[in-house]
């Protein structure tokens, strides 16, 4: 049985990570659905807190999606899982820039609903509650968890298995899944005249 597409001899890390990403973006998913369909004041503003976690969560899909096939079919190599997190990393950048923009043309104009007495949070005219709260630690962990996935990237262990050239006896090794690696450098011992006592 596979585990979001990935094989059962997975690394826990990689599956810990790929659950972390995967939650995220359907929490992105939720809390879009939760601003468009529940009514509430400064709609527009809590969809420019948005923004980019959704256009992040869009491309972090596509790229998972990819590292689960690769993985599935033995071919997520080190510089293949690297080179997705780096693209994870720089599309998140150019995304979030994009975001920012549209944020800054959601917020109110002037001080918004702010007086100069206040208390707690206020971000462009706009009080931060629970709800929007929520959503900017989804900004927090959503570079957690990529960070957290380059990091890994880095200590992961390359793939060092392939064909190698050997010569003479010892490149039968291996071919007859059969006989186990110790049982067969018996046999080739007890052939080798040097070993015969």
């Amino acid at each position: 049985m596979k585990f979001l597409g990935l094989p059962d001899d997975a690394s826990p890390r990689l599956k810990a990570l790929h659950i972390a990403q995967a939650s995220l973006i359907m929490l992105t998913i939720f809390a879009t659905f939760l601003t468009a369909v529940v009514p509430a004041k400064r709609t527009k503003f809590t969809f420019g807190l948005l923004y980019s976690l959704i256009f992040t969560a869009v491309t972090n899909t596509i790229l998972l999606r990819r590292e689960q096939v690769a993985a599935s079919k033995g071919l997520l190599t080190k510089d293949k899982y690297v080179k997705y997190q780096l693209f994870k990393m720089l599309s998140a950048v150019g995304l979030y820039i994009v975001g920012f923009i549209l944020w800054m043309a959601s917020c109110p104009s002037g001080h918004g609903d702010q007086l100069p007495i206040s208390n707690g949070l206020w971000l462009g005219g706009v009080k931060i509650n629970r709800y929007r709260g929520w959503i900017l630690w989804m900004h927090f962990f959503n570079w957690v968890f990529m960070w957290a996935s380059l990091f890994y990237s880095c200590c992961m262990t390359a793939n060092k298995q392939g064909p190698i050239a050997l010569t003479g006896e010892e490149a039968n090794i291996g071919v007859d899944n059969t006989t186990s690696d110790e049982e067969y450098a018996r046999q080739l011992q007890a052939e080798d005249p040097n070993w015969q006592g």
